[in-house]
């Protein structure tokens, strides 16, 4: 039976991975999705009950197992977002992309850029409209590593519930351990980037 496993991942990643696992499973088909956020699951649970979906699921020790089979329903128009309320309020996202595809802001010198691209993601969570994704590649990985100073405040724009996609192929080159985002790929990426009105990249 096919795994999902969503740990570490906050709405709406569970619930997208879940809808696309429903899309592409035969109707009776069953595959597991595995979370580790309380929130995560009320909402998966919420959403696959709202789609007359059946499931099940066990817990143990703070992860949920959810066991979820297709039924003949049609679920193409069920809209995931619905059922994300974001773990801190805020305002509302704005129709813009964020690309981070280095560690650093500019060209010139390097602590110089490393300081305001720490400046840039601090005050990023702090606009009025958040971006709807932020798309990171190249040594833009190296800001999610474990050790980053601006990983939580990159923490608390996932919390948000900004999307934080981050190339796998890059985060695997540079050996980053990373512990927030989400690992994708190009086809995403690039996906990300051309459904969005505007890009800023600093």
């Amino acid at each position: 039976m096919k795994e999902i496993d969503t740990k570490g991942q906050l709405c709406p990643a569970p619930l997208i991975a879940t809808k696309k696992a429903l899309k592409e499973a035969a109707v009776g088909e069953s595959f597991s999705v595995i979370t580790d956020n309380q929130t995560s699951f009320n909402n998966l649970s919420r959403f696959l009950k709202d789609n007359n979906t059946e499931f099940s699921f066990v817990e143990n020790e703070g992860i949920w197992r959810l066991t979820i089979t297709r039924s003949s329903g049609d679920i193409s128009k069920a809209r995931v977002e619905a059922y994300c309320a974001p773990e801190i309020a805020h305002f509302e996202k704005g129709d813009f992309v964020v690309v981070l595809s280095s560690d650093k802001m500019g060209d010139g010198d390097d602590d110089l850029g490393l300081l305001l691209m720490k400046n840039f993601i601090m005050v990023l969570k702090d606009l009025n409209n958040l971006p709807q994704k932020v798309v990171v590649y190249n040594s833009g990985v190296k800001l999610f590593a474990k050790d980053s100073p601006v990983k939580d405040h990159l923490a608390d724009l996932e919390r948000m519930g900004v999307e934080l996609l981050l190339c796998a192929t890059c985060v695997n080159h540079y050996s980053v351990d990373i512990g927030i985002g989400t690992l994708s790929n190009m086809f995403s990426i690039a996906e990300a980037m051309a459904s969005s009105g505007n890009i800023i990249k600093p």
